[in-house]
């Protein structure tokens, strides 16, 4: 069994083997791959027990000998090189060369949960709108939200849980205010992840939460939502005719449409197809011109 979505810079594959099944295979040139055994799961990828805290990680053309015991379910991440090492380039303490190591790399079972989580949302959008990922930005801000984590796995496995360098003194808080809302506005205008702001920043999760907390009584996570909400807001209040809400949404980053109505609603008390129409309805359409009467 195995259900395949293929994003380009991206390809998510989530499937079942039978067992006792013995493999092997290596990326592609050009590509990284990570595999995830699912709960339930007793699989082995070079010898080594994939855990809930560990993504087996497959450097490209590396070949790699598996073998489940029982009936396993999996996720498998294929990534194109080039998106990683341009992500990998603005990660502080991050040496690029441990991902061209084929192997496991532990890191924790929440952020190996997320990156599960994320993987099986994204087929699951899929799967009930064939359509959603037709937009080429929200294509990108996935692949990048998705290699961000990933990257966030080898900065954890190689024991560097702080962002600033030792010996670095620490930032005011204004400052790392001020730099959070700089990178969040890049990532808004598409130049950045936004999953990459402790790196941007240049200072821990926790300092951001903090610095954010103390100015603004939410995290950075919960600032971006509302900021982009409001970005959203306002393109389709200027809509011109022709303009879908699938389109205008895919220049902010998104990528699950079914969440971001739900939020936009809860904020604004509409959907965002209703203010759309709302910002059309006064307008000229595109293909009706207005004509004028001959006297």
């Amino acid at each position: 069994m195995l259900n395949l979505l293929d994003l380009g810079e991206v390809i998510l594959l989530h499937g079942m083997d039978g067992a006792p099944v013995v493999y092997r295979g290596a990326p592609l040139a050009s590509r990284f791959a990570a595999y995830l055994a699912l709960p339930g799961s007793q699989t082995e990828v070079d010898g080594q027990h994939v855990g809930e805290a560990e993504v087996s990680w497959l450097a490209p053309r590396i070949e790699v000998h598996g073998f489940t015991r029982v009936p396993a379910r999996f996720l498998c991440i294929d990534v194109a090189e080039q998106l990683l090492l341009d992500q990998a380039a603005h990660i502080d303490g991050l040496e690029v060369s441990r991902l061209y190591r084929t192997g496991n790399i532990t890191s924790s079972p929440t952020m190996v949960a997320d990156i599960g989580g994320m993987v099986r949302r994204a087929l699951d959008i899929h799967d009930r709108d064939p359509e959603a990922f037709a937009q080429a930005g929200a294509r990108r801000a996935f692949a990048a939200q998705l290699s961000a984590l990933l990257l966030q796995c080898h900065l954890q496995a190689a024991g560097e849980p702080a962002v600033a360098r030792r010996g670095r003194p620490p930032l005011p808080r204004r400052e790392i205010v001020r730099r959070g809302i700089e990178h969040i506005q890049r990532s808004l205008r598409g130049e950045a992840a936004f999953s990459d702001i402790p790196f941007a920043v240049g200072a821990s999760q926790r300092s951001l939460n903090r610095a954010f907390d103390d100015l603004f009584g939410m995290a950075p996570h919960q600032f971006y939502l509302v900021e982009r909400l409001h970005a959203i807001r306002s393109a389709l209040r200027s809509a011109a005719p022709g303009d879908t809400v699938t389109g205008i949404c895919s220049r902010f980053g998104v990528w699950d449409l079914g969440r971001m109505a739900a939020l936009y609603a809860r904020m604004f008390g509409l959907q965002p197809a209703q203010e759309l129409s709302r910002a059309l309805a006064g307008k000229p359409s595109a293909t009706g011109a207005t004509s004028t009467r001959r006297r």
